[in-house]
């Protein structure tokens, strides 16, 4: 089987979709919390490994979400998650009084 040239592998990755119009349709109808939702969804998938179009899709609704008029800290939390401090520190055997406190007699 001969191998593959770069052009052919280009031509054959290469669409004319819209994605930038299809996000922009996509969330129209939302309202704030839900594209808050959708944003925390778009990036939990965007981890996984995806085909290229699946993922360029995924790159066009998160651009037009970054785009509209959101709070930009919330959405840098909602990509960046929890810090460190706050992943180590919130649970655990060792959070909190791990001894029951008793009065002396």
């Amino acid at each position: 089987m001969p191998r593959e040239t770069y052009t052919r592998r280009q031509a054959r990755d290469y669409d004319e979709r819209n994605y930038h119009g299809d996000a922009k349709a996509l969330i129209k109808g939302l309202d704030k919390s839900q594209m808050y939702e959708l944003y925390e969804i778009v990036n939990e998938k965007l981890a996984y490994g995806t085909t290229m179009k699946r993922e360029k899709e995924l790159l066009a609704v998160k651009k037009v979400i970054e785009d509209e008029n959101l709070d930009p800290q919330r959405l840098r939390k909602i990509r960046q998650g929890r810090s460190e401090m706050a992943k180590e520190g919130s649970y655990g055997e060792k959070a909190g009084r791990t001894t029951v406190h008793r009065k002396k007699m």
